[in-house]
């Protein structure tokens, strides 16, 4: 038998074989627990929804009353006739088998404008929410507010701009599958970002449950 000793671990061996990767340090503080407590999906819905109906009645009065007269007028006469043609067409005895009543050529047009001017209004309303009050009227009614995950401070301008078209596009130009998107993403990560908010590196926290967090211990 011999009595040699095995020699001694390596320094640092120990430490490295039972060390564990780092958690993500923003996990600590965009917690229920933490400082800056994320946003439940529940009051975030009712938050997007007072927005939605805002802007939304917004926009119909500010296009079809002001700047669709402007550059298509007698839209709004021929959409209504159009409505009731659509009716007349729903009421019928089968509808499936006849071909819905299509819009004027100039009332294809206006809708079309139309479309677009809504989009861009939304765009705008988010985009100017975020950048100049980190948060539109929906959030600060629900007292919910945007910071940015960089900086845990209201998001820069360009990050504003850049949070407000995602989220339009995902109500405009992708819809219902940019929806399924954005919602998927938050079973990909701890802080309850949705799909725009990771990709603007945002956060919406619940401005109720904030404590008092010192910068420099980050």
């Amino acid at each position: 038998m011999s009595d040699t000793t095995p020699p001694p671990p390596k320094a640092g061996s120990e430490s490295a074989a039972n060390s564990k990767p780092a958690d993500n340090p923003l996990n600590a503080v965009f917690s229920d627990t933490g400082p800056m407590p994320p946003a439940r999906i529940g009051i975030r819905a009712l938050a997007f929804l007072l927005d939605f109906i805002l802007i939304s009645a917004v926009a119909t009065v500010l296009i079809w009353k002001i700047l669709l007269p402007q550059s298509h007028p007698g839209a709004f006469p021929e959409f209504l006739e159009w409505g009731e043609q659509l009716l007349e067409w729903v009421a019928s005895e089968q509808p499936d088998r006849s071909t819905p009543p299509a819009p004027s050529h100039n009332l294809a047009e206006a809708l079309n404008y139309a479309s677009d001017l809504q989009l861009l209004i939304f765009w705008l309303y988010f985009a100017l929410g975020e950048a100049f009050f980190a948060g539109s009227v929906g959030k600060v009614a629900c007292r919910l507010r945007t910071v940015s995950t960089v900086t845990l401070a209201p998001p820069p301008f360009i990050t504003g701009v850049i949070r407000g078209g995602l989220k339009t596009a995902v109500l405009f130009l992708i819809p219902p599958l940019g929806l399924l998107v954005a919602l998927a993403a938050l079973w990909f990560n701890r802080r309850r970002q949705m799909g725009h908010d990771l990709l603007a590196r945002t956060v919406v926290v619940d401005e109720r449950h904030l404590q008092a967090i010192p910068v420099k211990n980050l």
